[in-house]
């Protein structure tokens, strides 16, 4: 069975009176299978985590780049 998401009753927030994107910090209950484990989720939280893995990507290519320089250095040296 897959996992199911549900909104949160409580967290509904009136169509009228939303402001532009604000269902994105409505909260839904996900029910993760096969083992029923419930996580509170919104998708703004998510973009959040989305924003921070993209700048961990990026401070581990600018990482991987000052480390594959100094291989080049090393071998350099090592084939001197």
């Amino acid at each position: 069975m897959a996992d199911t998401f549900t909104k949160i009753p409580d967290a509904v927030l009136e169509a009228e009176d939303a402001p532009e994107g604000a269902w994105k910090a409505i909260h839904v209950k996900k029910e993760h299978q096969p083992a029923t484990v419930e996580s509170i989720l919104s998708y703004g939280l998510m973009e959040i985590q989305v924003a921070e893995i993209n700048a961990q990507i990026v401070s581990l290519e600018e990482s991987k780049t000052a480390i594959e320089a100094e291989m080049a250095k090393v071998k350099a040296a090592v084939e001197a």
